[in-house]
């Protein structure tokens, strides 16, 4: 994350808040998963990972309900053989 990340432009829509929001909150549920798999492994961390990536997708979900772009074109093509890294850059 580089240092103007958390800084919203002088002029965004309400529209373009909510996206910016949903996809920061991505990226710190992201570094609390991080911060998870640091500790010593147990059932029940590995279902508050489960979770938290969960919550990440769900997000996702709600960045398509945005109309967001769909950032794997050719996701849904089978003879695509490619796994493309997370368009926003998270482990997970």
């Amino acid at each position: 994350m580089n240092c103007c990340d958390n800084q919203l432009p002088q002029q965004i829509t309400p529209h373009e808040n909510e996206v910016f929001k949903n996809k920061e909150l991505r990226r710190d549920l992201d570094d609390k998963i991080q911060i998870v798999k640091q500790l010593p492994p147990s059932r029940e961390r590995s279902i508050c990972i489960t979770k938290l990536q969960e919550a990440v997708m769900w997000l996702g979900m709600d960045l398509k309900r945005l109309n967001e772009p769909n950032p794997y074109p050719n996701s849904k093509d089978p003879s695509n053989t490619t796994i493309e890294p997370t368009a926003d850059g998270l482990k997970l």
